[in-house]
């Protein structure tokens, strides 16, 4: 005990810094523990899902949507999904040009009513099946819910 006195008093300036900079070291742990573990017992989404479940649309109402579009003579198949407030439509052609990719996504808005197309954005993307390399496909498009358009990519 009494080299610690004798520690202390030879180097008090020190010692009291250490103590500081040990308790500011603790306090910054403590607060970086709660920032990054406290955050996990929230929502995935947050707010952005507000008012999903006055929209809702049915996994057989999809299903159906896909067959729909899988009879469709160039198309091979097709499959919607919905991710949050998205609506994603992938369909892969046996064979056709981009015009024809874009008037299936078209055609395909007619499956969903005005009150679902101003709430879900609906992302489109075409493909083809098969070894043939088509420097025109894939084609991607997108419908956001503020707007009527569909915008495609350029390529």
């Amino acid at each position: 005990m009494g080299k610690l006195k004798g520690f202390y008093r030879n180097n008090r300036v020190f010692v009291i810094l250490m103590g500081i900079a040990t308790v500011c070291l603790a306090i910054i742990l403590v607060v970086l523990l709660i920032t990054f573990t406290g955050q996990r017992g929230g929502n995935h989404w947050g707010n952005r899902l507000a008012g999903i479940e006055n929209h809702p649309i049915a996994d057989t109402r999809l299903r159906e949507i896909e067959t729909t579009l899988s009879e469709i003579e160039i198309v091979d198949r097709a499959s919607l999904r919905i991710v949050g407030r998205i609506i994603y439509i992938n369909v892969f052609l046996n064979d056709g040009r981009p015009s024809d990719a874009q008037e299936i996504a078209m055609d395909s808005l007619e499956f969903f009513s005005e009150d679902e197309q101003s709430f879900y954005d609906i992302h489109f993307a075409f493909a083809k099946v098969g070894e043939v390399e088509d420097s025109e496909f894939p084609i991607m498009g997108s419908l956001k819910s503020s707007n009527r358009t569909i915008t495609w990519t350029n390529f």
